[in-house]
């Protein structure tokens, strides 16, 4: 039963690290449209509660 537990952990992890880098390079690649997307969805959150 551990094993299975384990390897869940494992796979998380590397899913984790997996889409990590491809978000870094993205950013390298595209930064503009890293940019673009990035503001976009700052303009979503309002800048003050209330």
């Amino acid at each position: 039963m551990l094993d299975q537990n384990t390897d869940r952990s494992w796979w998380m992890i590397g899913a984790v690290i997996v889409g990590a880098v491809l978000i870094g390079l993205a950013k390298v690649a595209f930064p503009e449209v890293f940019e673009m997307v990035m503001t976009f969805f700052k303009n979503m959150i309002p800048s003050q509660l209330g």
